[in-house]
């Protein structure tokens, strides 16, 4: 017999639900889920989803997100006439934030943070 195992579905975000940056914590523009995969303790594969928050500050320097934030500049709302522009941008974009790598400077002073009670 075997056993029925239903996983939950990851929680869909509207529009509304943009998060803040991580970074600096300001309102996020934009925030994308995107399927990742890593290898555990053990070696074996891991699948899951990453976030990426679009914004205006701490992105301004990344040239991928240059363009999106341009678009948001200039038309401040996805309509019909660029919603195809903001789909190749959004593609690269997402693209561009999955080959950031994991900054293990950041990650220890976040740690140091965390563990003396200011975060």
């Amino acid at each position: 017999m075997t056993t029925d195992r239903t996983e939950a579905a990851p929680t869909r975000r509207s529009v509304m639900d943009t998060l803040p940056c991580p970074r600096c914590r300001q309102p996020g523009l934009l925030t994308a889920l995107y399927p990742d995969m890593w290898h555990g303790r053990s070696g074996q594969p891991v699948s899951g989803l990453k976030e990426a928050v679009l914004c205006a500050v701490c992105d301004r320097d990344e040239a991928a997100a240059q363009d999106m934030l341009a678009l948001v500049d200039t038309d401040g709302q996805i309509s019909p006439e660029n919603t195809e522009l903001f789909i190749r941008l959004a593609v690269a974009w997402v693209e561009s934030a999955r080959r950031h790598e994991l900054d293990v400077a950041v990650l220890a002073e976040e740690e140091k943070h965390w563990r003396s009670g200011e975060l």
